[in-house]
């Protein structure tokens, strides 16, 4: 949910066109330690059209405890 939140914000950022979320993929790789402070880096990679393809990855300190690519797609006029 953290990173539907997170790339989906980035990828309606910036005056674009609204864009839902078409799909994202997770990987978790560590533990994810509760009660510490953690560090979340996304970037919007590219956009094809109506495409706008972001990522993101999570981190303690210098190791990543997941990551995520997601694929979201800008609305058409009148779509709600």
């Amino acid at each position: 949910m953290l990173f539907d939140e997170v790339l989906g914000r980035l990828a309606n950022s910036s005056g674009r066109n609204v864009a839902r979320t078409a799909y994202i993929h997770v990987n978790y790789r560590h533990i994810t330690p509760v009660g510490k402070q953690l560090r979340l880096e996304a970037t919007l990679d590219r956009e094809e059209g109506r495409k706008r393809y972001a990522s993101g990855r999570l981190l303690d300190g210098n190791v990543v405890v997941s990551d995520a690519e997601g694929l979201f797609v800008a609305l058409r006029p009148g779509q709600p």
